[in-house]
């Protein structure tokens, strides 16, 4: 009987090695910046954290703060991903998505990785970290906000209305967000965001509503005078 031939193992080339090299070393930043913040943060203990050599650490990330903004850019790519699958998801059921915005509000802003950021956000803006750390922010939180507000707008709310409730939705769960860190984790927030849900649906269906501004625009002509001198004609 003819022995089964192994399949020989394919060695990984360079190129794979670095990647998976780099990705070890990202992802141990990542774990190490969330437990212990900048101030703490040590190249050392990150390779140490992902099993790499001191010196491949140094080779792939020769400072600390080079490591640090990959490690941000990557937290970033990935909840912006996170984002764009909820948009999706709400684009092919426009009712839900409202609760698709709640939803990524608070996995984002009530997580780690809005703590991390805004760590690093705590930098001084006029040094080099700073100032790459604010771009890394505008460079993929503000196009999150943006497909929010383009889904909203494409499901037929208007652009000003749309614009408002996805800031307030911003805005609330940034504001539990930091809460957080001056009072722990609040039960309360769901309540919250629920009530806010409310007045957002009402802000969407009146602004949608098809004689919404037909309605606006003929009582803001039934004036006093117009209205006095329909009473005396009549």
């Amino acid at each position: 009987m003819a022995t089964p031939l192994v399949p020989a193992r394919t060695r990984r080339t360079q190129a794979e090695r670095t990647m998976a090299t780099q990705r070890k070393l990202i992802d141990g930043a990542i774990d190490l910046l969330k437990k212990k913040r900048y101030t703490s943060f040590r190249t050392a203990d990150v390779a140490e954290h992902a099993g790499v050599s001191k010196g491949a650490q140094t080779h792939h990330f020769p400072s600390k703060d080079m490591l640090v903004l990959q490690a941000l850019e990557e937290v970033y790519r990935r909840t912006q991903q996170r984002a764009l699958e909820r948009i999706a998801v709400g684009r092919s059921a426009p009712d839900t998505l409202l609760e698709q915005l709640v939803a990524d509000s608070r996995e984002f802003f009530l997580g780690d990785d809005f703590l991390l950021s805004l760590d690093l956000m705590m930098v001084d803006p006029s040094s080099t970290l700073g100032s790459d750390v604010k771009r890394l922010a505008q460079l993929y939180r503000l196009p999150v906000e943006q497909a929010w507000l383009d889904a909203l707008v494409a499901a037929g709310h208007p652009q000003r209305q749309a614009k408002d409730v996805v800031r307030l939705t911003f805005a609330i769960a940034r504001g539990f967000g930091v809460r957080q860190l001056i009072a722990g984790q609040d039960e309360e927030f769901q309540q919250l965001m629920d009530s806010w849900m409310r007045m957002a649906k009402a802000m969407l269906l009146l602004s949608s509503a098809p004689d919404a501004s037909g309605i606006s625009s003929r009582r803001s002509l039934d004036t006093p005078q117009r209205k006095a001198r329909k009473k005396n004609s009549a």
